[in-house]
């Protein structure tokens, strides 16, 4: 089976995967919103997405080699991002410093991507003013709705942040 999804939310990325699971279907490759399932068990796995932390070779090998002590597995990576499962429930970050981590290098993620479109936005409303190109209207208006849902998505981060540390202000 395949499916369409665009995910700017891991949290919600995970939330699909796994019910996907329940129904029966286990992700086995990703590449570009679209997933591919094949049966399995309902409920056979459990899901999570993660921001890769480390760019250094020898550093993801050990966090991979981690996951597989585990017993999970790497399904798929995909440009910064790595899908894993394992059968039964598992949690990547069992601590709030560490989820508090992932949520920090997320939020940085989308901040640097919202603010690398809101560079290119003035030069496309520029073209459109001075030569009226259609073109340069549409990818304004296409630009800065991606700019917007970076910015959201960095907001939500925040959120998720400022969350977890009232978690560990109460204990």
């Amino acid at each position: 089976m395949i499916k369409f999804r665009w995910y700017y939310d891991k949290d919600k990325e995970e939330i699909f995967l796994n019910d996907m699971v329940a129904k029966g279907y286990a992700m086995t490759h990703f590449f570009l919103g679209v997933y591919w399932f094949e049966k399995c068990e309902p409920g056979e796995y459990t899901y999570k997405v993660d921001l890769i932390k480390d760019k250094n070779t020898k550093q993801k090998n050990e966090f991979y080699d981690l996951i597989r002590e585990i017993d999970a597995e790497i399904v798929q990576t995909w440009g910064i991002w790595a899908f894993f499962r394992k059968k039964g429930e598992f949690e990547l970050y069992t601590d709030n410093e560490s989820k508090i981590e992932q949520y920090s290098r997320i939020q940085k993620i989308f901040l640097i991507l919202a603010l690398c479109e809101t560079l290119i936005i003035p030069s496309q409303l520029h073209s459109y003013l001075n030569f009226r190109m259609v073109f340069s209207l549409i990818s304004t208006i296409l630009l800065s709705v991606i700019c917007i849902i970076f910015f959201y998505q960095a907001y939500k981060c925040r959120r998720k942040i400022m969350d977890l540390k009232k978690e560990n202000e109460q204990y």
